[in-house]
C-alpha cells in the first residue's frame, strides 16, 4: 500500500512539475520597435526603461531604494537581486514577476480603478515582495536543482509555497507600506460579507481557492490575503517565511499544505481557512446591520452572478453596461417594468462611458497594436443609440474618460509613455487645444459640470486621492487631498458626484460646489457605486449584493455631511499587530531627488544587441522547450539542453543535444527574434539517419522495386522563416491575419529520376538511377482567423471562423511535386448556451512533379492538415486529399467538488464528433489496356506515344472516417487557483478504413492533458 501511495504521489508531482515546464517557457510580448532603452544599475538590482520613460525608471529607483530595507521583513533571507523592465506602451496596468530569465515586468500606465497610492508604489512594495519569497524559496533542494537545471529550478521552487499565500503575503506588504492600502479597501472583503456563512456555503472548500465556472468566486488575492493575516497574527510571524524553510528543507511535503501547516503551526489548511473565516465572520455581523437607503430598479431576477455597471437615465429607461457569467459586456436598456433590450456587445472597456445630449453614448476601449504585443492602446468609441452603430475616434491614442463638455465639443485624457495626462478639449476638432498635467499626477476620473462649465478631475499623488478642476492651464484643488479612495466623477447643475470610501465604506458622495461642503448620500450593506445624477432628487446607481452589482436609484436628500480626515477609519477588518515597515506614502518623489538617482545610478544605454543571449537555464535532457509549449508534445533523450531568452523577450533560442540507439547522437537549435514586430527564426538539426525519398514501380516478375538504396549518412537541415501576425481589434470581434514565407534545406536522398531511360515507353534502368542530395522545401502560408469575444463559461468562442492556404515546393528540381493545402473551419452557437458546432474541411494535392502511370512516386510534400482521429498521416496520399470534421461540444456538469486538498472537478465537457477523408490511392494491378504515356526522356520535345503495356498501377479514390466522443474534465491540483485548471480528455473514436486492415473496425483510445499556459 505504501508503495502505491508513493507511485500516486509521484504522479501528481510529474502533472505539477508538467505544468510549470509548460508555464516556465513563457515568452513575454514585444515592445515597439521604435523604443531605444536605458539601464540603471545597483548592487541589487538594475531598471530598465525606453529613454521616453525616464521620469518613471528614476521613480522606480528611488522607490526600489526607500523600501529595500523593509521589503525582506518577517524573512530569514533579503530579497534576490531581480531585473525590473519598464513597459510604458500597455495600457493593460499589471505588474509580474516571470522567470526564464528572471525579472519584473513592470506594465507602467496606471491602473484605471486604483486606491490612493501612486501607481509605481503600489507595485514596487507588490512585485518586489515576490522578489523575497523567491530568494527564500532557492534553498535547500531548489538551490541543489539550480545546477542542474539553471533558473528552471526557480520556477519549479514555486510549487513549494501554495499560490494564494504568495499572493496574500505581497497583498500584506502593499497593505503595510500604505497608510490605507489593497487589503484595507471595503471592496476586497464585499464579496465574502455577501456570501455571509462562507464556511458552510459550499460542501468542499476548494471551491473558494480554484474558482467556478458555475458561481462569481472573488481572486486568490482577497483569500491569501486574509488568511496571510490571520495567520500572522494568529502565529506570530510570517507564514510564507516559516513555509519556504520547511518545504525547500523537506520537498516531500510539496504533495500538501496542509502537511506543512501541521508540522509548523499543528494546524491544517481547512483548519486555517474555517479560523480566519470564523473570526472575520464575528467582526462582520454588527457591520452589516444597517439599513439600505438604496431602491432596486426592476430588472430580470439575475440567474446567475451579474454586473450592472456606469447606468445612466436614457428617455425614461436606463443605460448600463451590462455582463455576467454567460454574456460579454453589453450596452442594454431597461424600462420602468424591467424590460431589458440588448443594444450591442463591446470590446474590453478600459473607462466609463458617458451620455452626450445628442444620443450618443461614449466610451473607451482597449485596442492593441496590430503588429506589436505591448503597444496597447485605448481608443474612443462612441455608439448612436437609436441607430446602434458603433463608431471609433481614430484621433485618439490612449484615451480615457471621454466626457461630453457640451452639445458640440468632446474632451477626454490621454497618458504618455513618459507617465504624463494631457487634456484633450474638443477633441474631434481640428484645431483641438491640450492642457498637460504635471508629471506626479495621476487621472482616475473626469466629469463636466453644466453651471459652472468646467472640467474636474479624480487626482491621486503622493499626498493621496482629491478633485480638483482647470483653472486656465494649470489644476487647482477642489477637495484637501486624503488616502481616501475616490471613484467614479460625475458632476451636474453645479454638484459633483462620486464613489468614496470616506466612512470605511463603498458609498455614495456628493460635493456642492457653491457651499464646498461633501455629503455621505447613500447607506450601504455592503457598498454603492457609479452615481449618475438624473435630476435634482435622485440619481442612479448600482449597489452590491450576492447577486452582483444591480441598478439602484438614491435619492439626493438623504445627505450627512462629511467632515475632512486624513483616511478612512480602518472598519472592516479586525486590528492586528503592525509591521514595522516605512510607508510609502511618506516618501516622496520630486525634481531633486531625480537628480539625486541619476548622480548615484547614471543611466546607460542599454544595448539591444549587446543583450540578445542570455542563457538562463539548461538541462541533462535533450527536448524541444516549444514543442513543449507550442504543440503540447514532450519528448524526452539522453542528452543535455540549454536555453537563452533576452530581458526584452524579443529574443530566445534554445540547443539540444540528444542521443538514442536508433539515430545516435542528434543536435538541434532555434533562434527566434520578435523585436521587429515581424517573428523571425533560423533552425538546424545534424544528426540522425538521413531521409531517403524514392519512387516505386511494380514489375510483373520482379514484385515491387525501388532504386537501390545509397549508404545514408548523417542527416542534416537547415532553415530560415519570418511571419508577419497582424492583429486587428474591432470591439466585440478580433480578427488577426497571418502572412508566413519559410525555407528549409536538408541532405535527404532523392531518386534521381532525371537519369530514367526509356525503350518503347518502358523504364529501362529503374533500379539503377541512384539518389542525389539535398531537398529543398520553399512555402509561404497565409492565415485569417476572426472570432468574438468569451464569456466566463465559454470553452469555445461562440462564433468564430479560420482560414488558411499554403503552396510548398522544391524550387531545385520539377521532379518534386509542389503541395497546396486550403483549410477552413467555423464555430456556430449549438441548441443551447454554451453549446458549439463547428465545422471543418480541408483540400491538398500534389501539383506536377514526378508523373508517370507505371511509377509511384515518394517525391512529393505532405500535410497533416485535418487527419480522421485515429489515423496518421502515413495512411494518406495527399493527392486530391479531401476531409471534414463535424463536433458538438457541450457542457454536462459543474461538479465543483473532488478530494479536498488533492483535486477539485470544476466541469465535465462532452463533445460528439464525426471525421471523414477521401484521396485517391494509387495500387499495383495487372491488367492491360491502351493509354497514353509521356516519356521522360522527350519531355523537352512534348512527344506522345501511344502504345499498349502493362499498366500496373491504378489510381482509386479510397475512404478513412472516424466518429465518437471526446469526455473532458476542468481540474485544479493542490488548490491552485483558477488561472492554473487544467483539462483531461478521453477521447473514443471508431475507425473504419476497408483499405487499411489493422484500422479498420477498431476503436481508437487517446488521452490529453491540457495544461492552462
Amino acid at each position: 500500500m505504501k508503495r502505491v501511495f508513493t507511485l500516486i504521489t509521484l504522479l501528481i508531482c510529474m502533472f505539477q512539475l508538467a505544468e510549470t515546464a509548460h508555464a516556465q517557457y513563457y515568452s513575454w510580448g514585444v515592445d515597439p520597435a521604435s523604443f531605444r532603452w536605458r539601464q540603471m544599475k545597483s548592487d541589487d538590482y538594475r531598471v530598465i526603461y525606453p529613454d521616453t520613460a525616464q521620469i518613471i525608471g528614476q521613480r522606480m529607483r528611488y522607490y526600489l531604494d526607500a523600501v529595500s530595507n523593509d521589503i525582506s521583513y518577517g524573512y530569514l533571507y533579503p530579497q534576490m537581486s531581480i531585473p525590473f523592465v519598464v513597459h510604458p506602451a500597455n495600457m493593460h496596468s499589471n505588474g509580474l514577476v516571470m522567470w526564464l530569465p528572471k525579472r519584473v515586468e513592470f506594465l507602467s500606465s496606471p491602473a484605471i480603478k486604483s486606491y490612493s497610492m501612486p501607481w509605481v508604489k503600489q507595485l514596487v512594495a507588490h512585485e518586489y515582495r515576490h522578489a523575497v519569497q523567491y530568494n527564500n524559496l532557492n534553498r535547500g533542494f531548489v538551490k541543489g536543482l539550480s545546477y542542474v537545471i539553471g533558473q528552471q529550478s526557480s520556477t519549479i521552487g514555486l510549487l513549494f509555497m501554495p499560490l494564494w499565500m504568495m499572493e496574500g503575503d505581497a497583498v500584506m506588504t502593499e497593505t503595510a507600506m500604505s497608510t490605507f492600502g489593497r487589503g484595507l479597501q471595503p471592496s476586497f472583503t464585499m464579496a465574502y460579507r455577501a456570501y455571509g456563512d462562507v464556511i458552510n456555503e459550499f460542501p468542499n472548500i476548494d471551491k473558494w481557492f480554484c474558482g467556478s465556472y458555475k458561481e462569481y468566486i472573488p481572486d486568490h488575492y482577497a483569500l491569501g490575503y486574509f488568511m496571510s493575516r490571520y495567520g500572522y497574527d494568529r502565529y506570530g510571524g510570517v507564514m510564507g517565511n516559516d513555509i519556504a524553510w520547511l518545504s525547500v528543507r523537506r520537498p516531500y511535503m510539496i504533495v500538501s499544505t496542509s502537511w506543512m501547516l501541521k508540522r509548523l503551526y499543528g494546524t491544517s489548511q481547512p483548519k486555517l481557512f474555517n479560523d480566519t473565516f470564523n473570526a472575520l465572520r464575528e467582526h462582520w455581523k454588527p457591520l452589516d446591520d444597517v439599513e439600505q437607503t438604496t431602491e432596486h430598479i426592476p430588472i430580470p431576477e439575475p440567474e446567475i452572478y451579474t454586473e450592472y455597471t456606469y447606468p445612466m437615465p436614457y428617455k425614461g429607461k436606463v443605460l448600463a453596461l451590462k455582463t455576467d457569467l454567460d454574456n460579454v459586456t453589453s450596452f442594454t436598456l431597461t424600462d420602468s417594468l424591467g424590460n431589458e433590450q440588448r443594444l450591442r456587445h463591446t470590446g474590453n472597456v478600459s473607462s466609463r462611458p458617458a451620455l452626450s445630449n445628442s444620443g450618443r453614448i461614449w466610451w473607451t476601449e482597449y485596442k492593441r497594436s496590430m503588429i506589436f504585443d505591448q503597444k496597447v492602446g485605448s481608443e474612443v468609441r462612441y455608439m448612436d443609440i437609436e441607430t446602434r452603430r458603433i463608431h471609433r475616434v481614430s484621433q485618439s491614442h490612449n484615451a480615457l474618460y471621454v466626457t461630453p463638455a457640451d452639445s458640440t465639443q468632446i474632451a477626454w485624457v490621454e497618458y504618455a509613455y513618459d507617465g504624463s495626462y494631457t487634456i484633450i478639449h474638443d477633441g474631434l476638432s481640428a484645431q483641438r487645444r491640450t492642457t498637460r498635467l504635471p508629471l506626479d499626477k495621476e487621472v482616475h476620473g473626469m466629469a463636466w459640470d453644466n453651471k459652472t462649465e468646467a472640467l474636474y478631475l479624480l487626482i491621486t499623488d503622493d499626498r493621496g486621492m482629491h478633485i480638483a478642476t482647470l483653472a486656465g492651464d494649470s489644476l487647482r484643488e477642489v477637495t484637501t487631498p486624503a488616502y481616501t479612495t475616490l471613484s467614479d466623477l460625475r458632476a451636474k447643475d453645479g454638484k459633483l458626484y462620486f464613489g468614496s470610501i470616506a466612512s470605511g465604506r463603498d458609498e455614495i458622495h456628493c460635493y456642492d460646489l457653491s457651499t464646498r461642503r461633501e455629503y455621505r448620500l447613500s447607506t450601504s450593506k455592503y457598498g454603492s457605486f457609479s452615481p449618475m445624477p438624473v435630476d435634482s432628487t435622485t440619481l442612479l446607481a448600482t449597489s452590491y449584493d450576492r447577486r452582483g452589482y444591480l441598478p439602484v436609484r438614491q435619492r439626493i436628500d438623504t445627505a450627512n455631511e462629511v467632515a475632512y480626515a486624513p483616511h478612512p477609519p480602518k472598519i472592516m477588518l479586525p486590528e492586528i499587530r503592525e509591521w514595522k515597515v516605512v510607508n510609502l506614502d511618506t516618501v516622496r518623489f520630486s525634481r531633486d531627488m531625480a537628480d539625486s538617482v541619476t548622480r548615484a545610478t547614471p543611466p546607460k544605454r542599454f544595448r539591444r544587441g549587446l543583450h540578445a543571449f542570455n542563457i538562463h537555464s539548461w538541462a541533462p535532457l535533450s527536448y524541444d522547450p516549444y514543442a513543449i509549449v507550442e504543440e503540447e508534445r514532450v519528448s524526452f533523450n539522453l542528452g543535455a539542453t540549454i536555453m537563452s531568452q533576452n530581458i526584452l523577450s524579443n529574443t530566445e533560442g534554445f540547443l539540444t543535444w540528444g542521443w538514442n540507439h536508433t539515430e545516435g547522437s542528434i543536435f538541434k537549435g532555434t533562434i527566434r527574434y520578435k523585436g521587429l514586430g515581424v517573428n523571425l527564426w533560423v533552425n538546424g538539426t545534424y544528426g540522425g539517419n538521413q531521409k531517403l525519398y524514392t519512387v516505386y514501380q511494380r514489375d510483373p516478375e520482379k514484385g515491387v522495386m525501388k532504386p537501390e538504396a545509397p549508404k545514408l549518412g548523417k542527416y542534416y537541415s537547415i532553415g530560415a522563416g519570418a511571419t508577419l501576425p497582424m492583429l486587428f481589434q474591432h470591439g466585440y470581434h478580433t480578427s488577426l491575419l497571418t502572412l508566413t514565407a519559410a525555407w528549409d534545406f536538408s541532405n535527404g536522398m532523392v531518386a534521381d529520376v532525371n537519369k530514367f531511360t526509356f525503350e518503347d515507353g518502358k523504364i529501362t534502368n529503374f533500379e539503377t538511377i541512384g539518389y542525389k542530395e539535398g531537398v529543398h522545401l520553399l512555402q509561404a502560408t497565409v492565415g485569417y482567423q476572426n472570432s468574438v469575444r468569451m464569456a466566463h463559461r465559454d470553452f469555445l468562442p461562440p462564433w468564430a471562423v479560420s482560414l488558411s492556404a499554403t503552396y510548398a515546393l522544391n524550387p531545385a528540381t520539377e521532379a518534386f511535386g509542389h503541395l497546396a493545402v486550403v483549410y477552413g473551419k467555423l464555430y456556430t452557437p449549438g441548441f443551447a448556451k454554451h453549446h458549439s458546432l463547428s465545422l471543418a474541411a480541408t483540400y491538398q494535392t500534389s501539383i506536377g512533379g514526378f508523373e508517370s502511370p507505371t511509377v509511384l512516386s515518394g517525391l512529393a510534400f505532405k500535410s497533416t492538415k485535418l487527419l480522421p482521429r485515429g489515423f496518421s498521416s502515413n495512411d494518406i496520399e495527399n493527392n486530391n486529399y479531401v476531409a471534414t470534421s463535424l463536433n458538438y461540444q457541450l457542457p454536462v456538469w459543474y461538479p465543483d467538488g473532488g478530494w479536498r486538498g488533492v483535486i477539485y472537478f470544476k466541469r465535465l465537457r462532452l463533445n460528439i464528433g464525426a471525421d471523414y477523408a477521401s484521396y485517391r490511392k494509387a495500387t499495383f494491378n495487372d491488367t492491360t489496356r491502351s493509354h497514353a504515356f509521356l516519356s521522360q526522356a522527350d519531355t523537352q520535345e512534348g512527344d506522345m506515344l501511344q502504345q499498349t503495356e502493362t499498366l500496373p498501377v491504378i489510381r482509386k479514390r479510397q475512404h478513412v472516417w472516424s466518429y465518437g466522443g471526446d469526455i473532458t474534465i476542468d481540474f485544479n491540483l493542490f488548490t491552485m487557483p483558477s488561472a492554473a485548471t487544467m483539462a483531461a480528455t478521453l477521447s473514443l473514436y471508431w475507425m473504419q478504413a476497408p483499405h487499411i486492415p489493422n484500422k479498420n473496425n477498431k476503436l481508437y483510445v487517446s488521452f490529453g492533458l491540457g495544461l492552462p499556459f
